[in-house]
C-alpha cells in the first residue's frame, strides 16, 4: 500500500536538495499529485476514469461531432460516431438515440460512462433539434450545463458521458453559389499540381472550371497517355 505521508516527506527533502529547475519543477508537480491522492482520492479517481474512457471508446478520433441537416425536406443526422465514420443518417421519427446498447440505439458508442440509452437527438419541425436526456446515471450536458432537455443550436459543445462532442447545424436553406475562380487563382493551382509527382492521383486534375473558358476539367497529357497505355493492355484490339 502506497504511504502517501511518507513519499510527500520524502519529496520535500529532495525539493530542498535540488538545484535543477526543471526537476524542481516536476518534484513540485509529484507533491501536489500526492496532497490531491490523500485529501481528494475520489477526484482523482474520477479525473483518471475520464481519461482511460475517453480514449478507448473513440480511438483515433480527433474531432467527434454531430451535426443536424434538413435537405429537401429530409431530416439527416450526420456524425462521424458510428465506428469512427462520418456517416449521414435517417430516422422516421426523425429521432437518434445515443448509448451503449448497440441493439436499442442508433449511434452506438462503447463508453462506460454512458448509460444504455443515454440521450437523444430529436427534430422538431419549425423549432429545431433537442437533446433529450433519458434519465441517464451521468447526465448529459450543454455547454456545460446539466440539461434534461434543450434546444440545440450550432456550435454547442455536447457531453454524454466521457465524449465531449460539437453540434453542427445546417440546412438546404443555407446553400450558395459561389463564383468562379479568377484566372490568377486557376493558374496557381495549376502551377502547384505540376510539381507532384507524375505517380500522385492528385496531379490529375490541373485544369479547373473557368481555366480557358471552358466548363470541364480536362486531364493533362500524362495522365491520357497512362490510361490509354492501360486500356491498350487490358483490352487489345
Amino acid at each position: 500500500m502506497i504511504n502517501a505521508n511518507f513519499l510527500a516527506k520524502y519529496s520535500s527533502e529532495l525539493l530542498d536538495t535540488v538545484e535543477n529547475t526543471e526537476l524542481k519543477q516536476r518534484l513540485g508537480l509529484y507533491q501536489l499529485f500526492l496532497k490531491l491522492y490523500e485529501h481528494h482520492r475520489e477526484l482523482l479517481d474520477e479525473i483518471l476514469n475520464l481519461e482511460n474512457s475517453g480514449g478507448s471508446s473513440l480511438p483515433g478520433m480527433m474531432f467527434p461531432y454531430i451535426q443536424g441537416m434538413v435537405l429537401n425536406h429530409q431530416v439527416y443526422l450526420i456524425t462521424n460516431l458510428r465506428d469512427g465514420n462520418t456517416q449521414m443518417l435517417s430516422q422516421p421519427e426523425n429521432t437518434w438515440i445515443i448509448g451503449r446498447d448497440s441493439r436499442q440505439v442508433t449511434v452506438p458508442i462503447a463508453d462506460k460512462r454512458l448509460s444504455r440509452c443515454h440521450a437523444a437527438i430529436q427534430y422538431i419541425e419549425n423549432h429545431g433539434f433537442f437533446l433529450t436526456d433519458l434519465n441517464s446515471s451521468n447526465g448529459s450536458y450543454v455547454n456545460g450545463e446539466k440539461v434534461q432537455r434543450s434546444l440545440i443550436k450550432d456550435g454547442d459543445r455536447i457531453r454524454l458521458g466521457s465524449l465531449t462532442l460539437v453540434f453542427l447545424a445546417g440546412s438546404g436553406s443555407e446553400r450558395q453559389l459561389l463564383g468562379r475562380l479568377s484566372p490568377e487563382m486557376t493558374e496557381r493551382l495549376r502551377q502547384q499540381a505540376e510539381l507532384l509527382p507524375t505517380d500522385d492521383p492528385c496531379r490529375y486534375c490541373t485544369e479547373f472550371p473557368g481555366a480557358s473558358g471552358s466548363a470541364a476539367t480536362r486531364l493533362p497529357v500524362a495522365a491520357l497517355e497512362e490510361t490509354l497505355t492501360f486500356m491498350r493492355d487490358k483490352f487489345p484490339m
